[in-house]
């Protein structure tokens, strides 16, 4: 179906549930398992974290922000996804989902401490909630560059010089998580921590395919999206996303993950959802870990809005995405996972093949 054919995004609204076990308040940390910690190590400084211990081989690492911990990685066979790290404010929250998930509450042996819920959401992604981990001091950092425009000018009499060196990274920004069935997995979020949708992204016939979700802050405002919920061959995670501090840290951390060696997956570009200046590297395992500065924020207020999924979509300048990027081939273990589950009732592959053949096409006319 061309774009010309296609159900205006939005015929169909992605449905929100009416109550919520909680609301999450902050995206904490990513937790990986790699085989070789020296690796990893090497990849997270050279991509600007700054690692703060080694606990029972799990590798912590921090940016400059206040968080004690925004990558936990501990020594593993393979790699893998071991779970994502999101906080509640209140202790109330903490045991209403472990009431919700019949889940104990257990003290969090990380850094800054606390106590924890571990909840599995549908895919069996590990989710940890935290209440009560302390914060740490921030780390120095430049302050962001001071841009001169024809009417606004703002630096006379200096240079801008940032430093080549690994950018810092203020935080760790989004998770990209994917998942055969969509419509289970975008509930989950939004009923048991509080999610909201920023934009939604459609599949020709109308069809929700992919959320952008942000924190429920009330009238503080929020990132674009912490979360982004999408369709996919098989349930994990596409990519992180850290913060770093303007447009030419973004830059100076391609130039030093360049110089290293490290795998390109994407960018220098401006995303037209979230509108975040963006730059994607691949780690020594292949999972992509992105670069980003100047997103939008919003607050509860905002409305969701309703787009085509295609990769028009997804920039509204740079590069188009590789194939690699987001049209991989699904393995043989996928594609029997994915005849498994649609015998079973838990996946429909027609929104499958669907998104696949959406995201075919290249993204602007001229590059087909």
């Amino acid at each position: 179906m061309s774009r010309a054919s296609s159900v205006s995004p939005g015929s169909i609204q992605l449905e929100r549930p009416q109550q919520v076990v909680a609301r999450a308040d902050e995206l904490l940390y990513l937790h990986v398992a790699r085989p070789d910690l020296g690796a990893a190590r090497r990849f997270l400084l050279d991509f600007g974290l700054v690692p703060v211990a080694e606990q029972a081989g799990t590798l912590h690492s921090r940016g400059v922000g206040a968080n004690p911990s925004i990558s936990r990685v501990p020594r593993g066979p393979r790699p893998a996804l071991l779970g994502v790290g999101l906080s509640v404010a209140e202790r109330a929250s903490l045991l209403a989902l472990a009431e919700a998930a019949g889940a104990p509450i257990e003290p969090f042996a990380g850094p800054g401490g606390g106590e924890m819920v571990r909840l599995h959401d549908p895919d069996g992604v590990p989710v940890e909630v935290l209440h009560g981990q302390e914060k740490v001091a921030p780390l120095p950092s430049r302050d962001p560059i001071e841009h001169n425009a024809p009417a606004r000018v703002v630096r006379v009499n200096d240079m801008q010089r940032p430093p080549l060196a690994p950018p810092e990274v203020t935080k760790l920004g989004h998770l990209v998580l994917t998942s055969p069935n969509f419509p289970r997995k975008v509930q989950w979020y939004m009923r048991l921590l509080g999610f909201i949708p920023s934009d939604v992204m459609c599949l020709p016939d109308g069809t929700p395919a992919g959320a952008f979700l942000r924190l429920d802050r009330g009238t503080t405002p929020t990132d674009h999206h912490t979360l982004f919920v999408v369709i996919g061959p098989e349930a994990g995670i596409d990519h992180a996303a850290f913060e770093v501090i303007d447009l030419d840290a973004v830059e100076m951390g391609q130039q030093v993950l360049k110089a290293a060696g490290y795998r390109h997956a994407w960018g220098v570009g401006r995303h037209l959802l979230g509108s975040q200046i963006f730059d994607y590297w691949r780690d020594p395992w292949g999972l992509k870990h992105e670069h980003y500065a100047d997103g939008d924020l919003f607050d509860a207020a905002q409305p969701p809005a309703y787009h085509l999924l295609d990769r028009a979509g997804l920039y509204q300048w740079g590069p188009d995405l590789p194939d690699d990027f987001v049209a991989a081939r699904p393995s043989l273990r996928q594609v029997a996972a994915l005849v498994r589950g649609a015998v079973r009732g838990d996946i429909a592959l027609r929104p499958l093949l669907a998104a696949a053949r959406a995201m075919r096409a290249p993204g602007r006319s001229w590059q087909g």
